[in-house]
């Protein structure tokens, strides 16, 4: 071990993390040794000894529902913005970024929750599916739309290998860019000393959507967008098969509307839903973590509704050079339950039954501050949130599936189609991106007797 390094972890104090390193063979050890060096120890350092909550944004006491830049529905849903937003994306303006660095542990699979199949009756998988409708805008655009995938280390191996498998899902392997977020030590509570995930390994954990700045400069990949001529950026999450990338509507109201940063939002169902909240803080547009909204604010209610209504979907437009100039977003400390091994000597991992680590991210929403004119849309809920968290029940596979079979059920019979009650429909990107598209394909002649996916 190299003495430069050693020292580095004896200043932060973190050498703990030398002790018993004899027990590890020459290959982990070096293994080891090559991720600590990787570690800007320094920046955990004063991150650990400056924290006192205020890094991440909390409500502020004069935070008040009424947004100051807000397009509530039915106006949302504007044929004007819908054409601007399809004409931007016809002149090469904008540009899809897809966050995929989570797992689907949570779903009970090790598999990155991008290559799990979500479609009900194809089961094709949330990229499949992103990618189907990506490729169709670019078909109707006329031009190849660019398609930036963010993974974490502990999916870009698996995504590649899928996209690779995949051909790419047919799309020109040219507009598809995968590049990954970094990572930060994971913490003991309490302590602050950094946790084993392994002997030999060093704990860490994906460093938020907000990471994206960095990944983003570190791929070179904002002059990469400008030799292309893209000024804006589509934003969305892996998780929620509702997005349709790059949505037109909410692409023409950024651009109609000036706006540095557009985000799309849909009325929360409840105070204990984990979503952000949206609101606003001296004529500015905040979003806030859930984890930063004390229970108080979360369940003030207003005639019979939340007075904070407005909730937080990860889907945004965001301007490619705002990005690129951005300074640093805060950091936010999450609680984490982390198994993990008490030393290099002990295989046996520790699995806490509460709480044990900190996490350290950052948000893309914590933009919203810093720029000028943030503009919040209005969804449809059951349109355009689908999102999967759980194993089950509420926001799961299971329900994101049940709300695609609504979904489009609904958009058939809205047609005047027939569809049997025991039938599962899904209709792909390819055969109709909207309610409106599916008028002009089906009609009262048409039935749907079984189970089938409309391409």
């Amino acid at each position: 071990m190299n003495e430069s390094l050693v020292q580095q972890l004896a200043d932060c104090g973190q050498d703990h993390l030398l002790e018993d390193t004899e027990a590890l063979d020459p290959v982990t050890l070096e293994r080891f040794e090559r991720q600590l060096e990787a570690i800007d120890w320094e920046a955990l350092r004063s991150l650990l000894d400056t924290w006192d909550g205020s890094w991440a944004r909390v409500v502020e006491p004069d935070a008040v529902p009424e947004l100051p830049h807000l397009v509530r529905q039915p106006e949302a849903d504007s044929e004007q913005a819908r054409a601007c937003g399809e004409q931007r994306i016809a002149d090469g303006r904008v540009a899809v970024v897809t966050v995929a660095g989570g797992r689907g542990s949570r779903l009970g699979s090790d598999r990155p929750k991008g290559l799990l199949p979500v479609m009900p009756v194809s089961g094709r998988t949330f990229l499949e599916h992103f990618a189907a409708c990506i490729g169709e805008r670019s078909r109707r655009a006329g031009r190849a739309i660019p398609w930036l995938v963010m993974t974490s280390p502990e999916t870009d191996g698996p995504t590649r290998t899928y996209f690779d498998q995949q051909q790419h899902f047919g799309l020109d392997p040219g507009q598809v860019v995968l590049f990954q977020q970094g990572t930060r030590p994971v913490v003991e509570i309490g302590t602050g000393r950094v946790l084993l995930s392994e002997p030999g390994r060093v704990a860490t954990s994906p460093d938020g959507h907000g990471g994206l700045l960095e990944a983003m400069r570190r791929a070179e990949l904002f002059g990469w967008l400008g030799d292309r001529g893209v000024d804006s950026l589509f934003y969305h999450q892996v998780d929620n098969p509702a997005v349709l990338p790059p949505d037109p509507l909410l692409v023409g109201w950024h651009h109609l509307r000036g706006s540095q940063m557009t985000t799309r939002v849909v009325s929360r169902r409840t105070a204990e839903e984990r979503m952000g909240v949206v609101l606003s803080v001296a004529g500015r547009t905040r979003i806030v973590e859930y984890i930063d909204v004390p229970q108080s604010v979360a369940a003030a209610g207003d005639g019979g509704r939340l007075r904070f209504w407005a909730g937080n979907i990860g889907v945004h437009v965001l301007d490619q050079q705002v990005l690129a100039h951005a300074s640093g977003l805060p950091w936010h400390r999450v609680d984490r339950t982390v198994v993990h091994v008490p030393g290099h000597g002990s295989g046996q991992p520790i699995e806490p039954g509460a709480a044990n680590a900190w996490q350290f991210e950052r948000f893309i929403f914590d933009l919203l501050p810093e720029i000028e004119t943030g503009l919040v849309v209005e969804g449809d809920r059951g349109r355009d949130f689908l999102p999967v968290k759980q194993s089950r029940g509420t926001d799961s596979l299971e329900s994101a599936r049940a709300g695609l079979l609504a979904l489009h059920r609904s958009w058939l019979e809205a047609a005047g189609t027939s569809v049997h009650p025991e039938a599962d429909v899904e209709i792909t990107p390819s055969w109709a991106l909207s309610a409106e598209e599916v008028l002009d394909r089906s009609g009262s002649d048409d039935a749907v007797q079984a189970r089938t996916v409309f391409e």
